[in-house]
């Protein structure tokens, strides 16, 4: 009787022994998943946020630039119209390709805190003035006022146009953000370091189960991007916002919707990684068979 209750109490012991090495490998995994989800947001941050380039894409690609060439094409006309200049008179200045660069170097300026613009008004009075010189008329006196007026009203709208909504909203919020994306990935990284070298050293005593605990990870990160990049976005409703002009909506859009596409990303290079993985794991597997 007594060696029976012996073996019963190391066989117990083996089975909690065996319980309680099952659970840290599992702990570790719903960490890493968590670690990894998080260093998907700080690489989502770094490639939108903390990106020049990201931004100006948006503003190419949401058509935004012709947009607000439009609008100021029927504003500086009316403009012309109502001190008897003519479209060309008001127009000839602009281009869409120069409203675009314009835009692309207020993105710039955020971001290098800098911006340089040519002098719009004085382009916009140097046209009008010609335009009165070939009717032989000098500019003086009120006329001068209100050609300069006109002007300057002209250079205030173009530059409120081409500053690009969203850029001055934007300015506080990446100026702070730029040292906490650094810190994030930096701290990110080195929390994954350790979470991969505890799996290593669970690897040495038990190769399946740490190549498992990984092959979780990588699951369970690639699962929490996919719900953020696919089911978040919906649930804004941006698209049912009443926003004016269509194009700043379409940047609006666009801008938001690439933050969310960044966790797709993220999710496919997960679900590849331990797809990969869990076929290497079960190769060896049966290798060993």
């Amino acid at each position: 009787m007594l060696t029976v209750e012996g073996g019963d109490a190391e066989m117990t012991q083996q089975k909690n022994s065996r319980k309680g090495s099952a659970v840290w490998p599992m702990v570790l995994s719903w960490l890493s998943s968590l670690i990894l989800a998080l260093l998907a947001v700080f690489v989502m941050l770094f490639t939108t946020f903390g990106n020049v380039g990201y931004m100006q894409s948006c503003v190419k690609s949401s058509g935004y630039a012709q947009s607000a060439y439009d609008d100021m094409v029927q504003d500086f006309i009316s403009y012309g119209a109502a001190t008897g200049f003519d479209a060309d008179v008001m127009t000839g200045f602009m281009s869409v390709d120069q409203v675009e660069s314009d835009m692309q170097d207020a993105v710039a300026g955020l971001y290098a805190k800098t911006l340089t613009r040519d002098n719009i008004a004085e382009a916009v009075y140097s046209a009008m003035e010609q335009a009165t010189a070939d009717r032989g008329i000098t500019l003086e006196g009120e006329t001068k006022t209100a050609v300069e007026t006109v002007a300057e009203a002209v250079r205030m709208e173009y530059a409120s146009y081409t500053a690009v909504p969203l850029v001055s909203q934007l300015r506080t919020l990446v100026q702070k953000l730029q040292k906490v994306m650094v810190i994030g990935l930096v701290v990110s990284a080195v929390l994954l370091c350790a979470a991969v070298v505890s799996m290593l050293r669970i690897s040495r005593k038990d190769a399946r189960l740490g190549a498992r605990c990984l092959v979780y990870a990588l699951g369970g990160a690639a699962v929490v991007c996919l719900v953020l990049g696919v089911g978040v976005k919906p649930m804004i409703g941006l698209t049912r916002l009443g926003i004016d002009p269509p194009a700043l909506k379409n940047l609006l859009i666009a801008y938001v919707g690439g933050l969310f596409g960044r966790f797709v990303v993220m999710a496919v290079i997960y679900f590849v990684l331990a797809i990969v993985l869990g076929v290497l794991v079960s190769r060896h597997k049966k290798h060993r068979a």
